[in-house]
């Protein structure tokens, strides 16, 4: 998975897997946060946005709390979100 770095959203933005409903593909977008110390470790994953393409038409819905910068970071995950466009069930 490709990771983007949030300056100030405070995690890493990855793709996560796609599903098909009927021609429609939706591809969650989600914030990766790992803190640890002293030998423990704790993961926060966080929806921020959905992906929806159908046929050439693509559109995001950011969810609320969403950074701003999702939108801008969606550009730098497009080979993922290629990736799971073309391996989701459909």
């Amino acid at each position: 998975m490709l990771r983007v770095r949030e300056e100030k959203g405070g995690g890493d933005l990855v793709i996560g897997g796609a599903r098909r409903v009927g021609d429609r593909c939706i591809i969650p977008v989600v914030r990766t946060l790992a803190l640890s110390r002293g030998g423990a470790a704790v993961v926060s994953l966080t929806p921020v946005a959905l992906l929806f393409s159908e046929g050439e038409d693509e559109y995001i819905a950011l969810l609320p709390g969403a950074p701003l910068t999702v939108r801008d970071a969606i550009g730098t995950l497009r080979d993922d979100i290629e990736r799971e466009k073309e391996k989701s069930p459909g």
